[in-house]
C-alpha cells in the first residue's frame, strides 16, 4: 500500500486558453481505444495537434476515471533517466529512502488507477517505452493515452496517426454557382473553422465571405490543414489581408513567427516546430528527407531510391531510413487501390527539407537525379498509353503528373537542359492530350520547341511538333496548326525509314484538317498516303485510324454506305489490337451514322459504350464529342429536355478544353432547338455566336448538314424580316460566351407554365425540382445521379436559382424551397 509520502495530488489537466474546433469523431475513436485497451499512442507530425486532442480526450474521460487524469509534460525534459521522476512530480510522488522510484510509482498506481497522459515522447523514446510498460504490467487498472511523433513500440500498444483538419474542396472556386456553394464548403470544413475563430480572437470583426472564404480555403490547403501552422497564419490577419498571407506561403517560415509568448518555444514559430523534429532524425534521416523534397506530388519506392541515393546515402539504405521516417511521422504513405504504394510529404515539411536540402548545396544534383528518373520513366511508359493497358498507364502518368510538371520547370530553367525538356515534353505529350491537358500540353511543347538548342531535325523534335500539332487540333485552332504539321511531316520525310510511321499520323492530321477547312479534295490524298505508309509498315493499328479517317469523310460528305463500312472495319482492327482509344472513337462514329440515319436506338446504344470507354480513360476531348451526338439523338426525337441537359454537359466539357469547333457544334445543335420551339429571336443570337466562333479558325459547316443549315436559317429569315435577323445575328456575335450558353440552355416560356413560373419566382420546373433536393440536403453530385445528369449541369441550374431568387446561399434556396411547398407532394 502506499505511504503517506505517496499521497497523490488531484488531476492537474491544464485549463485550455481558447476554444477546441472540429475533431468530434476522431474524439469518440480514442475514447473507444482507450476503452478497449490500456495504451494509446496518438502519432503525427508537429503542429499536427496531438496535445490538444490529448487534452481534449483526457477531459471528457475524467468522470470515467473518478477524476484520477494525470498530464505529464516531457518536452522539456532531456535526460531519459528523468523520466519516472518526471511522472512521480506530476503525481506528488515523493522518493523513499531505501526504494527505487519506479517501485513507488507502481505501488501508487495500483491503489489509485487512473489514466495517465504522457506527452511528447519522441526524444525519449526508449526510456518511455520501458517505463509505459513497466507501469502497464505492475498496475492492472492504469491507462495510458501518450503523443509522440512515433509510437512507443511495445506490445499492447495501439498506436492512432492524428489526421489532419479537414479542408475544403481542393478545386478553386472560379464561377459564380461554386463561389456561393463554397462557403458551405468552408463552414463545414475544419481547418477553415480554426482560421477564422483564431482570426476574429486576433482581429475582432473577422468575416468569412466568398472573397475572403477563397484565400482562407486556399491558406488551409497550402498548410496542409496542420492546425498549429493554421494559427499561426491567422495571427498575421491583425497586419496584412488573408490575400497576402496566401501569397507568402513560399516564404511560410518567416511569414509564420507570431505565436504565443507563452507558448513552448518549438511552438512559437513554424520553423521551430520542424527544428524539433529534424533534431531528432539521424545524419541519414536527414539526407533520405533532403533528397524527398524534391518530389511534388510524392513518389514510389523505386523513384525515391534512384533520387535519394548520393555520396551520402547507399542504395541499401534508402528503403529503411524511408520505414524510419514515416514511423516518425515525417513521411506520409499512400496505398492507392490501384497502383504502387506513394510517399509523401506535407507541403510545410517539404519546404522545410527543401531549405536544408538548399543549405547543404544539393539541390542541383537532386534535381538532375529527379529530372534523370522521370525521363527514363516516361520515355518508358508512352508506349503504353496505346497498349491494351492504356487505362492503368494513364492513372500512373496522373499520379506522376507533378513531378513531371517540375522534371519540366527545371528543364525550362535551365538552357542546357532544352533536349532533356524536348524529350520530356514529347513523352509526355499523348497523356496530356487523352486526359485533357490540352492547353496545359500546348504551353509546355511550345516552349520546349521554342529553346534555341532543341532546333535540330531529330526524331524528338518531330515528335514534339506532330503531338503539338494535334494539340491544336483539339482545340479548334487549325491557323496554328497548319505550319506545325507541315514542318512536322518534312522532318519525318527526312528521316526516311526511321520516319514512317511520325509520317503518317502526321499526313492523318493534315487530312483531317483539311476537312474541317471544307478541303474535301485534299483530304482523301493525306489519308490514302498514310494508309499506303501504314500498310508499308504493317501497322494494324494505324491502318485502323485510316479507316475512322475514310469513315467520317465519307460521313461529311453524306455516303453513310462507305461510312459505315470503313467505320465497322475500324471497329474490327481496334478490337483486334487492344486499341481501348480506337474502340471508343469506333462506337463514336458508328453512333454518328446511326443518328443520321434516323436510327436513334442503335445510335444510343454504340455512343453509351463509347462514351463509358472515354470516361474510364479521362478522355475529355472524346467525351465531349460523344455527349454531343447523344444530345443530337435527343434533339432528333424532339425530347428537348433531354437534348439541353445532354448538349449543357457537351459544352462544359469543351469548354474546359477549349474546343471552339465543338462549342460551335453544340451551339448550333441548340439553336436548331429553339427555331423548332418558335424561339426565332434567341435562335438568331445563338447562331450568330456559333459563326463568331467557327470563322476565326476556318471550320465550315460539313456538306451533308448544310442543306438542313439553309434550311434552318432561311426559316428564321422569313420568320424574323432580313434586317431583324441580321441585327439579332450580330447582337449574338458580340455576346459574352457565358451568356450565349445559358440563353441556348434556357428552357422555352410556354403560355401554360408562364403563370406557375412566377409563382415561383421564375423558376423553371426543372430548377424547381433542384431546389427541392437541396432542400431534402442533398449535394451537386447526389442530385446529378437522382436526376440522371452531370455534376457540371446541376451547377448551372443552381447558378440560375440563385440568380434569379437573388440568394447568396443554398440554405436560402432550402427555407425557400420549404415555403413555398416544393417538398410537399405536388409541389
Amino acid at each position: 500500500m502506499p505511504t503517506a509520502k505517496s499521497k497523490l495530488s488531484p488531476g492537474n489537466l491544464p485549463i485550455p486558453l481558447s476554444s477546441f474546433i472540429g475533431r468530434q469523431s476522431e474524439i469518440r475513436e480514442i475514447r473507444q481505444n482507450l476503452l478497449s485497451n490500456r495504451l494509446v499512442t496518438l502519432t503525427g507530425p508537429g503542429g499536427c495537434g496531438k496535445t490538444r486532442l490529448a487534452l481534449k480526450v483526457a477531459q471528457e474521460l475524467t468522470d470515467a476515471f473518478d477524476q484520477r487524469v494525470w498530464f505529464v509534460e516531457l518536452a522539456s525534459v532531456g535526460d531519459a533517466a528523468l523520466v519516472p521522476q518526471t511522472i512521480a512530480a506530476t503525481l506528488s510522488v515523493r522518493e523513499q529512502a531505501g526504494r527505487v522510484l519506479m517501485d513507488i510509482l507502481v505501488d501508487t498506481l495500483s491503489a489509485h488507477p487512473g489514466l495517465l497522459v504522457i506527452d511528447n515522447c519522441e526524444h525519449l523514446i526508449l526510456a518511455c517505452a520501458q517505463v509505459a510498460e513497466s507501469l502497464l504490467k505492475k498496475c492492472p487498472d492504469l491507462k495510458i493515452l501518450a503523443t509522440s511523433r512515433e509510437g512507443l513500440g511495445i506490445t499492447g500498444e495501439v498506436s492512432w496517426t492524428v489526421p489532419s483538419l479537414s479542408l475544403p474542396d481542393q478545386k478553386p472556386w472560379t464561377n459564380p454557382v461554386s463561389a456561393r456553394e463554397a462557403m458551405q464548403s468552408y463552414q463545414e470544413s475544419e481547418s477553415v473553422q480554426l482560421f477564422v475563430t483564431r482570426a476574429d480572437a486576433i482581429s475582432p470583426g473577422f468575416e468569412l465571405t466568398p472573397e475572403t472564404g477563397s484565400w482562407v480555403a486556399e491558406i488551409c490547403r497550402r498548410l496542409d490543414g496542420m492546425p498549429l501552422a493554421i494559427e499561426l497564419a491567422a495571427a498575421r490577419v491583425r497586419t496584412i489581408s488573408v490575400q497576402q498571407i496566401a501569397q507568402r506561403l513560399d516564404d511560410r517560415f518567416h511569414l509564420l513567427t507570431s505565436g504565443s509568448r507563452t507558448a513552448p518555444l518549438r511552438h512559437q514559430t513554424l520553423a521551430a516546430t520542424l527544428d524539433w523534429s529534424y533534431a531528432l532524425l539521424s545524419d541519414l534521416e536527414q539526407k533520405v528527407l533532403q533528397g524527398l523534397s524534391i518530389f511534388a506530388g510524392g513518389g514510389t519506392l523505386d523513384a525515391i531510391e534512384s533520387v535519394c541515393v548520393s555520396r551520402h546515402v547507399e542504395p541499401a539504405e534508402v528503403l529503411d531510413t524511408l520505414s524510419r521516417l514515416v514511423d516518425k511521422s515525417v513521411v506520409t504513405v499512400d496505398r492507392p487501390e490501384r497502383g504502387e504504394t506513394r510517399y509523401h510529404l506535407l507541403e510545410t515539411i517539404r519546404q522545410y527539407a527543401r531549405e536544408k536540402l538548399a543549405d547543404a548545396g544539393g539541390t542541383d544534383e537532386s534535381k538532375d537525379r529527379h529530372l534523370d528518373y522521370f525521363l527514363k520513366w516516361s520515355e518508358n511508359a508512352e508506349p503504353h498509353l496505346t497498349s491494351p493497358e492504356q487505362v492503368e498507364w494513364l492513372d500512373r502518368y496522373e499520379a506522376e503528373h507533378d513531378n513531371l510538371r517540375a522534371a519540366l520547370e527545371w528543364c525550362n530553367a535551365n538552357p542546357g537542359k532544352a533536349l532533356l525538356g524536348l524529350r520530356l515534353a514529347a513523352a509526355c505529350g499523348r497523356f496530356w492530350r487523352l486526359h485533357g491537358y490540352i492547353s496545359e500540353g500546348r504551353r509546355h511543347l511550345s516552349a520546349a520547341l521554342s529553346e534555341q538548342s532543341a532546333q535540330d531535325r531529330t526524331i524528338t523534335r518531330a515528335r514534339a511538333l506532330t503531338l503539338l500539332a494535334n494539340h491544336a487540333y483539339l482545340q479548334s485552332d487549325y491557323p496554328a496548326m497548319r505550319p506545325i504539321a507541315e514542318e512536322a511531316l518534312s522532318v519525318w520525310r527526312e528521316l526516311g525509314e526511321e520516319g514512317k510511321a511520325g509520317a503518317a499520323y502526321t499526313l492523318d492530321l493534315l487530312g483531317e484538317l483539311a476537312t474541317e477547312e471544307g478541303d474535301y479534295d485534299s483530304a482523301p490524298v493525306f489519308f490514302q498516303e498514310a494508309l499506303e505508309i501504314y500498310k508499308e509498315i504493317n501497322n494494324l493499328r494505324g491502318i485502323g485510324q485510316m479507316h475512322m479517317q475514310f469513315g467520317w469523310a465519307a460521313m461529311r460528305t453524306g455516303d453513310y454506305s462507305k461510312a459505315q463500312s470503313h467505320l465497322e472495319e475500324f471497329h474490327n482492327l481496334a478490337k483486334q489490337v487492344g486499341d481501348k482509344s480506337g474502340l471508343a472513337y469506333a462506337f463514336s462514329g458508328l453512333g454518328e451514322v446511326a443518328v443520321r440515319q434516323g436510327q436513334f436506338e442503335r445510335a444510343v446504344s454504340l455512343l453509351e459504350q463509347g462514351l463509358v470507354l472515354n470516361r474510364e480513360r479521362g478522355d475529355k476531348w472524346g467525351t465531349g464529342t460523344l455527349l454531343g451526338s447523344l444530345g443530337w439523338v435527343a434533339l432528333r426525337q424532339h425530347d428537348f429536355k433531354k437534348m439541353r441537359e445532354i448538349l449543357g454537359e457537351s459544352l462544359s466539357v469543351r469548354m474546359e478544353i477549349s474546343d471552339k469547333g465543338g462549342i460551335a457544334w453544340c451551339l448550333e445543335k441548340l439553336a436548331e432547338a429553339k427555331k423548332d420551339q418558335a424561339q426565332f429571336e434567341e435562335a438568331a443570337k445563338i447562331f450568330g455566336q456559333a459563326e463568331a466562333l467557327r470563322a476565326p479558325i476556318g471550320s465550315v459547316i460539313d456538306p451533308a448538314d448544310r442543306a438542313d443549315y439553309s434550311r434552318i436559317i432561311s426559316g428564321l429569315q422569313s420568320a424574323l424580316g432580313m434586317d431583324a435577323f441580321a441585327a439579332l445575328w450580330a447582337e449574338g456575335a458580340a455576346m459574352p460566351i457565358d451568356g450565349v450558353i445559358e440563353l441556348a440552355l434556357s428552357e422555352p416560356e410556354m403560355e401554360s407554365t408562364r403563370a406557375e413560373k412566377e409563382k415561383f419566382g421564375g423558376l423553371t420546373a426543372r430548377e424547381r425540382e433542384v431546389a427541392s433536393l437541396i432542400a431534402q440536403g442533398k449535394s451537386n453530385r447526389e442530385i446529378a445521379e437522382a436526376m440522371t445528369v452531370g455534376v457540371k449541369t446541376i451547377e448551372t441550374y443552381v447558378t440560375r436559382i440563385l440568380n434569379k431568387l437573388g440568394f447568396d446561399s443554398r440554405v436560402q434556396i432550402a427555407t425557400w424551397a420549404v415555403e413555398k411547398g416544393l417538398m410537399n407532394p405536388g409541389g
